[in-house]
């Protein structure tokens, strides 16, 4: 009947609506309101649904969505809580409510009984579409089957309707026949209650974006707490039936001369069940009878599973507090483990962590790209133009107008941020070539170097764009730069690799159109200016050395960079002084390190370097006298302990420090946000002013000697102990400065390289030993403010379990004895061993009080400390974890497949050879991430033994610097960019004596190196001995796509072992469009070796086709004409 009503009800309402087939039947409605009967509602048309939103909302309905609705629901939630938190401690304490209590009470009740009401006049909301429906039928419908009955029962007030009823019945009579114990327990029904607040919290994290794990660890603890909370009240009602139970024996039941008694009494089950749950189990508190026992595996069986799920949890929660926080420490982490593992320079390291820390603060540190391809375009768009408008859109607008806005959204989320400062090149001349710049803050100088003088070519703003001229011009668009690019301010720019810009032009044609066009317009501006062309490769000393004349379309010469790589080579000697003069050098990167004249300005001008050796030689001291007040501070408070002696003198040692810090720090320059150094005093005294001077002043204020003077006063009020107790404690603020040792632990780790998973561990380290040392001297100054009152106290307790009147403890025992007994219990409660022999006095409030919250917060550091060391000691060297995976998913695979002997072995051996030879970490990606310049030092480095090894290399080499380097270490800016590339895809193989590497007839899908050993090379005509560093199976990559081409030799190892490299087709093709003037220069060199050893080997037709190619490299490679600007 409900059904059909709603049915008429919704036709009445709108006679014009056609229903049809859209509208449900009645036997569909029957399943009201089921989700396939919300999907009918759905597709009935909007006019049909518009007078049931909450626009159209009846009279004496309530929109479940209105400010009154939430308001009132935010109002009933702290009901909720209240009754939670009261209800079990009523029934199970047997305290009822009297005075202003019993009728707040009422109060709570009666809105309880409203909101019944009110749940009968809320409309419904369609959960798949958000609208809402004001059927009052269907209404009432839905809630009776729901929670009415419930809600009632725990609403109506029984035991005040059974008082009202029988007023003449006495307590006793009700407690004999167990109707008021019945009665009491009826109200644990209102505990159900506390769904509103799930609901209410599951409300909020939909709508709001918050961090989930600060909610998720919020929901965790206070379940805890309410967990506990009930345990507590269950613990002491099955104590409180029996008249033998923990609670009698404990004398908490009939302790009449005791004061505060429910306290005591709420505070020691509370005590129990957080001891029990928390797995500490000091023994202090135990049960006695059957029930006890039962209830107490129970609540043991809850503990050991929650904190099982807190310490699997924990760690990744208080981690995730700040989300972003944490994915920037493992990527920066990741990459120190990078470069240790690659044995990366100091220095080259710091320019490394130094470039990442900009990049990550310039784009997100999350999987950015994974989140926006599962966008449709339109959101996409919007949400790049959100995210990069301030950063890129806004700066670079003059590129980007005219484009549609998906294809400024691909070109956007491709760039690569990084920055350079003053007089670093964002790349330099004769450079590899591969990405298209864009300045967003500062300016820039394209320099071209000839062999007297360096020329001024352009000037680079900011929103300009630079770099394609070398990518997209017909003749110098060959990949290697004809020019320097030299910041002459701190810059700010980004790059995008010329395979993205292509990927993107396959889809909009229009952006390599205009960047082509602007590479002949920005050429023909250049040539106006000097000669592309004409670049000298021997400039003499004097033109590499910095200038201070500028000439009028000049700029003055740069001094020369030099890699990491470069500076291990020893000094050339006159015997290769020709060799020498062939290595230019060209425009630098800066160093980390300030330079002289930057040093030599604040020094002029009477301030401190920040990198000056004193500034951080103090800055390690004050980091040690810090430490030395987290330690002692605590302790000298928490022990009444004053400092004599040497401890006298030590102190006010380390507050003058602090006082001299502070006088210091207003004569230490600083860098600011576009890293120029501010030495001039205003800025600096302002800049200090805002941030720590006040923190700094009041953790140096002196506590200890004015202290010492109210000692000696002669006015009584300044002698009370309450007042000096007050200067006691102000000497926490010395603390504060713990928020300082950050910066400076930074600098030391820096300066000693320290590996992050040992970082780590000394962390979590540090965090148990101050945070016990810190438990233990709360733990004692509680005991000394008992003392005060003639208390009993844990230290008697302990020290004189047998003396009945033990006078005080701090007066018998020596206090090295009482730290030690403190810290024992802080490390026992912490590590939840629980050894029982020290336990807060059952009788002292605040001991049971302080021992719960520190249970509490020493269980859950525990549980951070012990996730945080596991994971240190999986992750301890990631490298050699990934590779015993991997080498265990492998022997794996043999034992599952049941491979041969011979088979396994060489499959082990093979494995193992191309791990240790390659980075487990994902290179490639940091290098596609780096800066280009940085990109070329670093693989000059990382790559050294495969440059040395391989006879291609060095022939580039001899190329590009014009005399024959043999294995040469020194290979030019082009080669060792190339070789940066080639890194990725050169593959690893290691074959034994007599094992064959290729064989005759074989497809030939790739080339080898031969880096190590000895091979021999059969084919019909002969047999030839390869040696190290040669190359074979050239042809292989020269030839056409659609020949088919077969190996025509077969290759044996011919030494012990031989070691080499493989290089695919595809792979080849790839490096070609990366870098067309090397793969011209490889082609030409591939193809004369082809002809010089492998012709006997090739057909007629094969050698015609690498003639062709030799001859279209070497058209490729022909020079533009020399100051013509017509023709460029």
């Amino acid at each position: 009947m409900a059904t059909e009503a709603i049915a008429a009800s919704v036709l009445q309402d709108d006679a014009s609506c056609s229903l049809n087939a859209s509208m449900p039947s009645m036997e569909e409605a029957q399943e009201l309101p089921t989700k396939s009967f919300w999907r009918k509602i759905c597709r009935w048309p909007l006019s049909c649904r518009r007078r049931r939103d909450a626009n159209a909302r009846p009279q004496f309905m309530v929109d479940p969505h209105s400010d009154l609705k939430i308001r009132w629901d935010l109002a009933l939630a702290l009901c909720v809580l209240y009754t939670t938190c009261a209800v079990p401690v009523r029934i199970s304490f047997g305290v009822d409510a009297s005075g202003f209590m019993a009728v707040f009470e009422a109060f709570i009740d009666l809105c309880f009984l409203l909101d019944i009401v009110l749940s009968f006049r809320c409309g419904l909301v369609d959960p798949a579409s958000g609208l809402v429906y004001y059927n009052s039928r269907e209404i009432a419908r839905s809630y009776m089957r729901g929670w009415f009955v419930i809600d009632l029962a725990s609403t109506i007030p029984f035991e005040s309707i059974v008082n009202f009823i029988s007023p003449s019945a006495s307590t006793a009579e009700l407690q004999s026949t167990k109707i008021l114990r019945g009665l009491r327990l009826m109200r644990l029904l209102k505990l159900v209650r506390i769904r509103k607040i799930n609901a209410m919290i599951a409300q909020f994290e939909e709508k709001v974006f918050a961090n989930q794990s600060v909610i998720a660890l919020v929901k965790i603890l206070l379940f805890l707490l309410f967990l506990a909370h009930l345990v507590a009240c269950i613990w002491f009602y099955v104590g409180r039936i029996n008249t033998y139970s923990w609670a009698s024996v404990m004398g908490y039941l009939s302790p009449d001369d005791r004061k505060y008694l429910l306290s005591l009494q709420y505070l020691s089950s509370l005590y129990w069940a957080i001891v029990t749950m928390t797995t500490v189990g000091y023994g202090d508190i135990t049960p006695k009878t059957k029930v006890e026992l039962i209830l107490a595996m129970f609540v043991m069986v809850i503990g050991v599973s929650m904190f099982g799920y807190i310490i699997g949890n924990i760690t990744s929660l208080v981690d995730n507090l700040n989300a972003r926080g944490r994915m920037h420490s493992e990527r920066m982490t990741m990459l120190k483990e990078y470069i240790i593992v690659r044995r990366l320079p100091k220095h080259t390291g710091k320019r490394m962590l130094d470039h990442f820390e900009y990049y990550y603060r310039q784009r997100s540190v999350f999987d950015e790209a994974t989140v926006l391809n599962n966008l449709p375009p339109a959101l996409r768009s919007d949400v790049v133009h959100h995210v990069f408008q301030n950063a890129f859109i806004s700066t670079i607008h003059g590129f980007l107008d005219g484009f549609h806005d998906e294809l400024v959204t691909d070109l956007v989320v491709a760039l690569q941020p990084f920055y350079c400062i003053k007089d670093e090149a964002a790349y330099c001349q004769n450079d590899l070539a591969t990405h298209v710049f864009f300045l967003t803050k500062g300016s820039m100088t394209i320099v071209k170097s000839y062999a007297n003088e360096s020329i001024a070519l352009a000037t680079i703003h900011a929103g300009d764009y630079f770099g394609e001229v070398e990518l997209y011009h017909p003749i110098y668009g060959q990949g290697k730069r004809i020019a320097s690019a030299v910041a002459k301010t701190y810059c700010q720019a980004s790059f995008i690799s010329r395979q993205t810009i292509d990927s993107i032009g396959q889809t909009w044609p229009g952006l390599t159109e205009r960047l082509h066009q602007s590479a002949i317009t920005k050429a023909i501006s250049m040539a106006q200016v000097a000669s592309l062309d004409a670049y000298n490769p021997k400039p003499t000393l004097h033109a590499l050395k910095p200038s201070s004349v500028v000439l009028l379309a000049k700029v003055t010469p740069i001094n020369s960079r030099q890699s990491e790589f470069d500076r291990s080579i020893k000094p050339p000697t006159a015997t290769d002084a020709n060799e020498s003069e062939l290595a230019v050098e060209l425009p630098p990167v800066a160093p980390s390190q300030p330079s002289l004249t930057e040093k030599q300005l604040a020094h002029l001008h009477y301030v401190l370097h920040p990198q000056d050796t004193f500034v951080v030689n103090w800055q390690m001291t004050v980091a040690t006298a810090i430490l030395y007040s987290s330690i002692m501070v605590p302790y000298r408070i928490g022990f009444d302990v004053d400092p004599v002696g040497e401890g006298y003198y030590l102190d006010w040692f380390v507050d003058v420090l602090f006082g001299l810090d502070i006088c210091l720090t207003f004569r230490i320059a600083y860098h600011n946000v576009d890293r120029r150094l501010v030495y001039k005093s205003l800025p600096i005294a302002k800049r200090y002013f805002q941030r720590w001077f006040f923190v700094d002043l009041i953790s140096t204020m002196p506590f200890d000697m004015i202290n010492s003077y109210f000692h000696t006063s002669s006015a009584e009020w300044l002698q009370s102990a309450k007042f000096l107790r007050i200067f006691r404690v102000a000497r926490l603020f010395k603390l504060i400065r713990l928020l300082k040792i950050g910066k400076v632990f930074k600098r030391v780790r820096d300066s000693i390289q320290l590996s992050p998973w040992t970082e780590r561990l000394l962390k979590l380290s540090t965090i148990m030993v101050v945070f016990g040392h810190w438990c233990a001297c709360i733990f004692h100054w509680i005991m000394l403010f008992e003392e005060e009152y003639g208390l009993d106290t844990w230290c008697t307790n302990y020290f004189f379990p047998y003396d009945d009147d033990p006078v005080a403890c701090s007066l018998r025992v020596p206090t090295e004895d009482r730290y030690v007994a403190s810290i024992y219990w802080a490390f026992t409660t912490m590590t939840t061993v629980g050894y029982g022999d020290i336990s807060p006095h059952k009788f002292a409030i605040p001991e049971l009080a302080f021992a719960v919250v520190c249970l509490m917060v020493n269980s859950t550091v525990f549980a951070y400390v012990v996730s945080g060391i596991i994971n240190v000691i999986s992750n301890y060297d990631p490298s050699d974890r990934q590779y015993r995976g991997q080498m265990n998913a492998m022997k794996d695979y043999i034992r599952d497949t049941g491979l041969t002997t011979r088979l396994s072995n060489n499959v082990k051996r093979q494995y193992d050879f191309a791990l240790n030879q390659t980075c487990l970490f994902p290179e490639e990606q940091i290098f596609n991430q780096l800066k280009p310049c940085m990109r070329y030092d670093i693989a000059q480095i990382v790559a050294t033994r495969l440059l040395s090894s391989i006879d291609l290399v060095a022939a580039l080499e001899t190329t590009y610097k014009g005399t024959t380097l043999y294995r040469g270490f020194r290979l030019t800016l082009l080669t060792v960019g190339f070789v940066s590339y080639a890194l990725f895809r050169l593959k690893p193989q290691i074959v034994q004596h007599s094992e064959r590497i290729c064989q005759s007839g074989s497809p030939g899908s790739d080339m080898c190196f031969l880096v190590e050993g000895q091979c021999e090379q059969i084919n019909a005509e002969r047999v030839r001995l390869l040696e190290n560093g040669q190359y074979f199976e050239a042809y292989a990559l020269l030839a056409p796509r659609d020949e088919n081409y077969r190996r025509a030799s077969t290759v044996i190892a011919f030494s012990p072992s031989c070691q080499l490299y493989t290089l695919s087709v595809a792979d080849f093709t790839a490096l070609c469009d990366i870098c067309p003037s090397i793969a011209s220069t490889m082609v030409l060199e591939l193809g004369q070796t082809i002809l010089d050893d492998d012709s006997d080997s090739l057909n007629p037709d094969q050698i015609a086709h690498v003639q062709m190619s030799i001859n279209n490299a070497k058209e490729k490679q022909r020079e533009a004409p020399h100051d013509s600007v017509d023709n460029i």
